[in-house]
């Protein structure tokens, strides 16, 4: 095992479960249109959701375009959902409106990923300088995140320093600002793309957190993978 300094965590999926956030927002959405928050509404909900996110490409992170434009770009993913909902249910709602809420929802919710999240984490904290690196806004992160913030070294925002995972400007300000080695660091997240092949770019250890199991990629190399929290503390 290298002897890092540094563990790198990425949020969403790795230390907070985002799926209670999401549906606690779309309860609240509901509620505000008057809209009984059933099975049809959420299925309609995420319908509508998709067709945002398709339309606004965000998952084409490889794209300068949506490098550069990232952020621009998700809150017009945002405003897009909401208009596909209103049209689906006939609604009329300042658009704004849910937006706000959806985002005040998401901030609220700070649902550990595994029971123990949270104790680990300030377990590694007495060894590690511990980083959470994440893509997201600025406002919601920080909230969602303000259990970790006490036991943590740096927070990298995407919405904050300009640059998004998985590019490696990301991650070479994250080295460049911590001022360390890359081989002090460990990355460690969920995403193949943003967090594996976004940290290997540049030539940065990582540690594949999946809990479910899914297959990886022959093509995706990873140092390690680990299926719970607890699997992370053997490791190190």
């Amino acid at each position: 095992m290298q002897n890092y300094k540094y563990l790198i965590f990425d949020v969403d999926d790795t230390l907070l479960d985002f799926y209670p956030a999401f549906a606690t927002a779309q309860r609240n959405i509901a509620e505000k249109l008057g809209i009984e928050p059933s099975k049809e509404y959420s299925e309609t909900d995420e319908k509508c959701g998709w067709k945002a996110w398709e339309e606004s490409s965000l998952d084409k992170t490889e794209e300068k375009d949506v490098q550069e434009n990232y952020h621009v770009y998700y809150y017009q993913y945002l405003r897009k959902h909401f208009e596909y909902l209103l049209e689906a249910y006939g609604e009329v709602c300042d658009v704004q409106e849910l937006v706000n809420c959806y985002l005040k929802s998401i901030s609220s919710s700070k649902v550990m990923k595994e029971p123990d999240t949270l104790s680990i984490y300030v377990r590694l904290s007495k060894r590690y300088k511990l980083v959470l690196a994440t893509n997201g806004i600025e406002r919601v992160q920080k909230e969602r995140l303000s259990d970790f913030l006490p036991y943590t070294y740096r927070l990298y925002i995407s919405e904050e320093i300009g640059y998004i995972k998985p590019t490696a400007d990301f991650y070479n300000y994250v080295i460049s600002d911590l001022e360390c080695r890359l081989e002090e660091c460990l990355m460690i997240g969920d995403s193949i793309t943003n967090d594996m092949i976004g940290a290997k770019s540049i030539g940065m250890d990582v540690c594949y957190y999946n809990p479910k199991g899914k297959i990886k990629p022959v093509n995706v190399l990873v140092d390690y993978e680990v299926n719970s929290i607890h699997d992370l503390v053997q490791i190190l």
